[in-house]
């Protein structure tokens, strides 16, 4: 009997029914004590008031408003009950309208297209921002965003359209290259052109936006919109008359200040722009630059953001041996003018002089001595398709698809700059292909010319680099370019990419770009642009 009774309450959950109703028991008794303490904890005491609260967080410096959101959150407690509320509360649930989240993505779609619609005659990039709007649209949805996915960048310069197409110019060369980084990163990319696209695609996303690259022309003209000129600034393919709807004044506006709250914050716009000098009210930092130039120029600079050529080179099928022959960087006649203070090799023919001078080499195919010489990819054709003369002992082939002049490029054993064109990414191409790069020094300290910091240079960003990769020769030195051109030749070369310039390196930058909150920096250059030289800042940062 004692021992039937010893085991009483042990048996009391022997039956499958009984354990789990002691299992539903524990659960509510649990949940019910965790509420107690939910609502207890958000609750202000009389110990910590609401007054307190606000002295204590007072902003007397920049904070950031993600932080002042969870304090506002304290003074208006909101237990929401319901079932989602409940799962929001376990963690089940992120909190987020999910559904009127993508409702207002594809109503933002709706009035895009409508402002501005596609012109099929002319393909853009701008009909692509529909299906990413709407993979936006569905992934929050459905809460299947990858990684990097809600992360929004407006592109607003007309260069990542010409890189999208193709195009090769420098400044195309480099969007090209954000364009890979940023779709490494997974991020949601949108194409505008001017300031009233650029703002549509913003009002419409706010938050979610988290940089702007504007083509510097473009900025400005945003910065300068408003009620008196905005008939100014309208340009065929970016109307932004769905202002002049309204006669409220305020309506009218691109950029954030006093009278236009809803614009676009200036401090998550940077200005794409290629050469040295600030394109940006905010000033360097809010300007992108292709090259580091504050590394030679006493630490002065703009926002080195960079770019790589790594994946395009490496997927080129590279020629077994090269020919007996140096190229030139080049494509127009003007560059090869020996009256011109930009042309390196000066009045005395230093070039044609170096040329001649090259020895022959014998060709291990044909088992003869082969000439030396040097060709040129560019210049004008006649009637007659005969192309353009470019310099005196310079066979010129014209200009080429850039998958010729590629082979052309890496079937040859150096490539000569001539002056022009400065900062050009061809002779990154070059080092890739493992193709050395003789670079004209058009001005140097005579006291100390091997002091490259004070160099002048064709190209100014491979001035730390040395032989073999990179030969630097004092314009018209026809002894130092003779000697260039030999060494070239005798030493050949693997590929080389700049460190700075390695895919990875690119998208760190990126990355920091558009994940960095740069509030904190713009306020700075308020004070240090503006305000602190008693100037008027009319922005709202």
């Amino acid at each position: 009997m004692y021992e039937k009774e010893g085991h009483r309450i042990p048996n009391m959950f022997s039956s499958r029914h009984s354990r789990i109703t002691a299992v539903i028991i524990t659960f509510f008794t649990t949940l019910f004590t965790l509420s107690v303490f939910f609502y207890l904890s958000i609750t202000p005491s009389s110990e910590f008031s609401l007054d307190q609260q606000e002295d204590q967080f007072s902003i007397h410096h920049y904070q950031d408003e993600g932080n002042l959101n969870i304090f506002e959150s304290l003074k208006k407690p909101n237990l929401d009950l319901t079932l989602e509320g409940w799962k929001t509360w376990l963690g089940l649930n992120d909190g987020r309208n999910r559904k009127q989240e993508s409702r207002d993505i594809r109503k933002l779609i709706s009035v895009f297209n409508e402002r501005f619609p596609t012109d099929d005659e002319k393909p853009s990039t701008r009909s692509l921002n529909s299906p990413t709007l709407e993979r936006l649209a569905h992934c929050i949805e459905t809460k299947s965003c990858g990684e990097g996915e809600e992360t929004v960048v407006i592109l607003a310069s007309f260069h990542f359209n010409n890189a999208y197409y193709g195009a090769t110019n420098g400044e195309d060369i480099w969007a090209r290259s954000s364009l890979e980084a940023f779709h490494s990163l997974n991020y949601t990319l949108l194409y505008t052109f001017s300031a009233m696209d650029t703002l549509t695609i913003y009002q419409g996303l706010k938050d979610k936006v988290k940089t702007i690259l504007w083509e510097g022309s473009e900025l400005k003209k945003c910065l300068a919109r408003n009620q008196s000129n905005w008939e100014d600034l309208e340009v065929s393919h970016t109307p932004g008359t769905f202002q002049n709807q309204s006669k409220d004044e305020n309506q009218f506006g691109c950029i954030r200040k006093p009278d236009y709250p809803q614009g676009i914050p200036l401090e998550k716009s940077f200005t794409f722009h290629f050469w040295s000098g600030p394109e940006n009210p905010l000033g360097r930092h809010f300007t992108l630059s292709p090259e580091n130039y504050a590394m030679w120029n006493g630490g002065k600079g703009n926002h080195y953001l960079g770019y790589s050529i790594e994946t395009k080179c490496k997927a080129i099928n590279l020629p077994s041996s090269r020919k007996h022959r140096g190229m030139v960087l080049g494509k127009y006649a003007q560059y090869f003018n020996m009256s011109s203070s930009e042309w390196a090799w000066g009045k005395e023919d230093a070039l044609g002089k170096s040329i001649n001078a090259m020895p022959e080499m014998l060709n291990e195919e044909t088992n003869q001595e082969e000439k030396f010489e040097m060709i040129a990819t560019g210049g004008h054709d006649d009637n007659e398709g005969h192309h353009e003369d470019m310099y005196k002992g310079i066979k010129n082939l014209g200009s080429l698809p850039q998958h010729e002049w590629y082979q052309t490029l890496a079937s040859s054993k150096f490539l000569l700059g001539v002056g022009k064109p400065r900062m050009s990414p061809s002779p990154y191409d070059a080092l890739c292909f493992g193709v050395p790069f003789i670079n004209p020094v058009m001005r140097w300290n005579k006291e100390n010319p091997s002091d490259w910091t004070e160099w002048y240079a064709q190209h100014d960003a491979l001035r730390p680099y040395g032989p073999p990769y990179v030969y630097h020769v004092q314009k018209e030195n026809q002894t130092q370019l003779e000697n260039a051109m030999k060494a070239a030749i005798e030493n050949p070369i693997q590929s080389f990419i700049p460190p700075p310039m390695s895919k990875e390196s690119v998208r760190i930058r990126h990355q920091t770009l558009v994940e960095t909150d740069w509030k904190p920096w713009a306020i700075a250059a308020v004070k240090e642009l503006w305000t602190g030289q008693d100037k008027e800042f009319p922005y709202l940062i």
